[in-house]
């Protein structure tokens, strides 16, 4: 994208592929080699397979790669019509999440396909 950053951008989720956390991060790695990275790619918010839940998927990555930040994008509701509080009943992802370190934390509406599809391009300040 840059000589001072790159985008990588995962399609797939580690628990869809079946990645243990270690192999996870150890992929993420190998792709992002020397230099400045945007990381995006999907995660679940529960436990599935292998990967825990989003949010220890999300501090698995932050001890791991000491980012300058971390931004998530829910998309609620989701493919499934599920709100962003329905997703793992009981539990507030949004507080747990931004009580992890530099985690910051969107929503954005999924209720139009088509729409807000470059809300997070603007994050990707390359030139």
């Amino acid at each position: 994208m840059s000589n001072e950053r790159r985008l990588y951008l995962r399609l797939t989720s580690p628990h869809e592929y079946d990645e243990t956390p270690k192999e996870f991060l150890e992929k993420t790695r190998n792709k992002m080699n020397d230099g400045r990275w945007c990381y995006a790619g999907p995660f679940q918010p529960n436990a599935f397979r292998k990967m825990p839940d989003i949010v220890q998927s999300v501090e698995l990555f932050v001890k791991f790669f000491e980012p300058e930040r971390v931004r998530i994008a829910f998309l609620s509701p989701n493919r499934h019509g599920h709100e962003i509080n329905t997703f793992v009943p009981g539990r507030d992802l949004s507080q747990e999440l931004l009580a992890i370190p530099r985690v910051e934390i969107m929503c954005l509406d999924g209720r139009q396909r088509g729409k807000n599809g470059l809300l997070l391009a603007d994050f990707f300040d390359f030139e």
